[in-house]
């Protein structure tokens, strides 16, 4: 079973039981997360597709914490002329789990 969520302009595949990581929202208070618009739902015989979303469908995950992604170097540089930059950004995100699909 799987399902197509949509969250921050993003859409996620998501399996119960497996760990991803979503774009962070900031600091979280509750462990829990409900992802109500769900685009998409498939189990082994049935495929629901919604319009947009479906009616009734929710995707529930656990929070497990914040995780920083790997920097990346940013570096302008302009020849002959003695400039050169360098910025490093590293993303944010939120590493959630999986705990059940209900359509």
């Amino acid at each position: 079973m799987f399902a197509i969520i949509s969250h921050n302009k993003g859409q996620y595949k998501v399996e119960p039981g497996k760990t991803y990581r979503i774009d962070s929202q900031g600091e979280t208070e509750d462990k829990k997360m409900k992802f109500d618009e769900v685009l998409l739902v498939s189990d082994d015989k049935t495929v629901k597709v919604g319009d947009p979303t479906i009616k009734g469908a929710t995707v529930e995950a656990e929070i497990l914490g914040e995780v920083r992604d790997k920097k990346v170097g940013i570096l302008k540089f302009h020849a002959k002329k003695h400039y050169k930059r360098y910025n490093g950004h590293r993303q944010q995100y939120t590493e959630i789990k999986i705990s059940s699909i209900k359509s």
